[in-house]
């Protein structure tokens, strides 16, 4: 079921999301039963989850080419979103909310709760970062990805503030998708707009750190790379509140609704690096805190993306037997008879069992997840293998670096490995505490043992 699943995620993605798509994947996919236009969701682009889940799995299972309508829409967002940003900010750049559609449309929401969400344009065009570093494709970095990201990038060293008290350079005001808290007066009742939100600052410091990186290697925007430095050397930390949480907002605040479906501030863990097991012990730690106590949580907004989200989030933490257990709630209990998942109805003001198919995408980026990980400078094999998989193989992952990985494993270990390079460089190999580092030629193929000796 769980091969089926996958190949299915695979599936939707090919039939849904071409080279030649006119526009990505939306809300309901390609498909629609009316349920959701009914009700008034419509089949739109949210990007506070939804159509970025869309896409976790496309490069992981190596159909990258599907990316390519995503990379399209960010493109027209961004002209799109230039006005937004002048109009409403006094800003350089672009800028998109909460939600787009087909027409473009950057504004912000109606309600202000929910509405600035200002980085929702950021967290969709994060997946010209991952398009790049899976395929390597230098032409597509200079012409598309470069171009889009340099105007976020202004744009937010244009709208962020020093904050008055801690003096990092924060964004706000904006929220934290689409949860809210508890101020210190809590006579105020919750809020939801703040300052500096972790999501907003984990996806900055993701843009700055690319945007340069992206300048140097390109030899371009000198000036605009010492501003980089800068504002990356003022953005502030990852932080510990007082239950060992990772703390959603820049102060300690109390959620005013711990069952929320939303889990924003993990961007960090995943599909972000800035938090794993081996680099930071005790945020991932933090992390994990964080995670449990949505979990335990009897009035949990239990929907697709939510499962996918516990699933993806403890495949990071190395975590099989509970990322299996949360792809297997998503396949038998979020799902309808023909696989397609749903959010249940009374969240949201879902009326019905309503049918979005992110929970597809991202139940099968999970899968892959569970079994190939390349987001730390390293090619991790089996990072997260339940018990229930003890045995079998998969061929064609793919990891960053434009590279393809088959992998054998039988009894919970690893048997053996094959590695396809595209594009050469310096490869780190790695599973459980065994690591090899190797030069790789474009067009190699390696093969390795059980103890990851290069046969």
């Amino acid at each position: 079921m769980f091969a089926l699943f996958l190949q299915y995620g695979r599936y939707l993605t090919i039939a849904g999301s071409r080279e030649d798509s006119p526009l990505p994947l939306h809300l309901q996919g390609i498909w629609n039963d009316g349920e959701a236009c009914r009700m008034g969701w419509s089949c739109d682009y949210h990007l506070d989850i939804n159509t970025q889940m869309n896409y976790y799995p496309t490069e992981v299972v190596n159909l990258g080419d599907s990316h390519l309508p995503l990379m399209r829409y960010i493109e027209d967002l961004s002209q799109a979103g230039r006005s937004t940003a002048r109009d409403l900010y006094g800003s350089k750049g672009w800028v998109a909310h909460v939600f787009s559609n087909v027409w473009g449309f950057t504004a912000p929401g109606w309600e202000t709760s929910w509405g600035l969400n200002v980085t929702g344009g950021l967290w969709i065009a994060t997946h010209l970062m991952e398009h790049y570093e899976y395929s390597q494709d230098r032409v597509f970095l200079e012409r598309q990805a470069y171009p889009v990201l340099k105007e976020a990038a202004e744009f937010f060293l244009d709208y962020m503030t020093i904050h008055p008290k801690y003096g990092w350079l924060v964004t706000g005001p904006s929220n934290s998708p689409e949860n809210s808290f508890y101020p210190a007066d809590s006579s105020e009742g919750a809020q939801q707009l703040s300052m500096g939100s972790t999501m907003d600052q984990v996806l900055v410091q993701d843009l700055f750190e690319f945007c340069l990186k992206s300048a140097v290697l390109l030899d371009t925007d000198v000036e605009l790379q010492l501003k980089l430095e800068e504002a990356i050397a003022k953005l502030p930390p990852l932080q510990i509140g007082k239950r060992g949480q990772l703390q959603e907002w820049l102060e300690d605040y109390e959620e005013a609704q711990p069952e929320h479906r939303h889990l924003a501030h993990l961007f960090a863990l995943y599909p972000s690096n800035q938090i794993t097991p081996d680099r930071t012990p005790e945020l991932s730690a933090a992390a994990r805190v964080t995670l449990e106590n949505r979990m335990a949580q009897e009035e949990l907004e239990d929907v697709e993306f939510t499962a996918a989200l516990f699933g993806l989030s403890f495949a990071r933490l190395y975590d099989g037997e509970k990322a299996y257990k949360h792809i297997s709630h998503l396949i038998s209990g979020l799902c309808f008879d023909n696989l397609f998942s749903f959010s249940k109805s009374g969240i949201g003001g879902a009326e019905c069992n309503i049918f979005v198919v992110d929970g597809n995408f991202g139940g099968t980026a999970t899968i892959a997840e569970m079994l190939l990980q390349s987001h730390a400078d390293e090619i991790h094999l089996l990072p997260a293998l339940p018990q229930a998989w003890n045995t079998g193989s998969v061929s064609g992952l793919r990891a960053k670096g434009k590279i393809e990985v088959d992998v054998v494993w039988e009894k919970g270990q690893l048997t053996e490995a094959t590695l396809r390079t595209y594009s050469p460089g310096t490869v780190t190999l790695r599973w459980g505490d065994q690591r090899n580092t190797f030069q790789a030629e474009t067009g190699g193929s390696y093969y390795f043992n059980s103890q990851l000796e290069l046969l």
